[in-house]
Order: structure tokens, then C-alpha cells, then sequence
């Protein structure tokens, strides 16, 4: 019977399928790495442009600090210098605005009304005064009602009750007399009220008597 040694080619047959083992392994080693290295890769990559939007955002936002920064002072540097303006328009008017009342008031005498004082306090009147009859001091009071202000200066009402959305006013100092819209006319004096009127002899023992009145008003004389 022949015998054969089979040890040398089972060995072979080891260190083959060992070789082939090992090799697989370094495969998958490899294989293992390179994907790691991809995966790596990507992942950088986003971080990298997250990084690039986040810094993109945070620039926008400090340009928009910096817009709203300047939109602000704009706001304070423009309310400060309204608040200038309303303190010189203020000063303007209360300048002129007592000459303006006065003129007014004086285009508003009838010639048999006399006025014995006059008290002036930011706009509200007292005047004490006297006329020859009641129906004379009733046209002082009628005429202080049509003064009124348009955007061509102050005037007087000489037609009123028109169908329309006009009035015709005669304007002052000039005398020239227009249509001008109805909601464009602003009453000068108004709350015009009659606190007293007293019928008064004009001196001890004479017949002859006035009309003492005193009047409350407001004066629009600011405008």
C-alpha cells in the first residue's frame, strides 16, 4: 500500500488561504480608510460652508445694526431740529400774533361801539366796552364771528349760507374779494359769549344811556 504525505500541501493550502485572508483584510482596511478620508472630506466641506454662511449672516446682521444705528440718529437729529423749529415758529408767532388780533379786533368795531378794556392771556379774551343800543352790540359780535383766516390772510365773510363748497370773503388789508373754499376758512375769534350787558346813563342825571357790556372769546391769532 502506498502511502503519500499530505502535511506539505495542506500547509501549502494554509498559508495560501492565509495570504488570501490577510490580503482581504488589507482590502477592507484600505477600503475602510479611503471611505473614512470621503466621508471626512464631506464633512469638512459642509462645515466649511456653514462656516461661510454663518460668518455671511453675522456680517449682514452688523450691517444692519450699523443701518439702524444711522436710521436712529437720523430720527433723533431729525425730532431735535422739528423741536427747534416749532420753538422759533412758536416765538414768530407769538411776535406777530398780537398785532394780527389787534388788527382783527379793529376791523370788528362798529362806530357805536366803544372798547374800554381789553385782557389778553394765550389767547383767551375779555374785552369790557360799550355801545349805543343792543342791536349795536349784537353787530360788534356778529362782525367778530366773520373774521375769519384763508390761506391769502385774514378776511371778512361778506356772503354766507351759499350752496357750494365756496364762501365769499373780503380780504384785508386789500379789499379784494374772492370765492374761497369752505374748508379752507378758519374762524379767528371764536366761543364768542356775552358775560353782561347793563344799560347805564352815560353820566349822573343825563337821559341818555350806553350798553355796558363784557364779552369772553378765544383768539385764533397764532395761525
Amino acid at each position: 500500500m502506498i502511502r503519500i504525505n499530505l502535511l506539505p500541501v495542506r500547509a501549502a493550502k494554509k498559508r495560501e488561504t492565509g495570504q488570501r485572508q490577510i490580503v482581504l483584510f488589507v482590502l477592507v482596511l484600505v477600503g475602510a480608510l479611503i471611505g473614512n478620508y470621503y466621508w471626512y472630506a464631506q464633512v469638512a466641506g459642509v462645515e466649511e460652508r456653514e462656516r461661510s454662511e454663518v460668518a455671511r449672516i453675522e456680517k449682514e446682521i452688523a450691517d444692519l445694526d450699523r443701518i439702524i444705528g444711522e436710521v436712529k440718529n437720523y430720527e433723533k437729529e431729525n425730532k431735535a431740529l422739528e423741536e427747534k423749529l416749532k420753538v422759533l415758529d412758536q416765538l414768530k408767532r407769538g411776535r406777530t400774533g398780537p398785532v394780527k388780533m389787534l388788527d382783527a379786533l379793529a376791523t370788528s368795531i362798529p362806530k357805536n361801539v366803544w372798547l374800554k378794556k381789553l385782557e389778553e392771556k394765550s389767547g383767551a379774551m375779555t374785552i369790557d366796552g360799550a355801545a349805543l343800543s343792543n342791536d349795536d352790540l349784537a353787530e360788534f359780535m356778529k362782525a367778530l364771528g366773520f373774521v375769519v383766516w384763508t390761506p391769502e390772510g385774514m378776511g371778512r365773510l361778506v356772503e354766507t349760507g351759499r350752496k357750494g363748497d365756496s364762501t365769499r370773503v373780503e380780504l384785508t388789508p386789500s379789499g379784494q374779494i374772492k370765492d374761497i373754499l369752505v374748508d379752507q376758512i378758519g374762524s379767528f375769534f371764536k366761543d364768542i359769549r356775552l358775560k353782561k350787558a347793563e344799560l347805564k346813563p352815560v353820566a349822573a342825571g343825563s337821559e341818555s344811556k350806553l350798553v355796558e357790556f363784557q364779552l369772553t372769546l378765544n383768539a385764533n391769532f397764532a395761525i
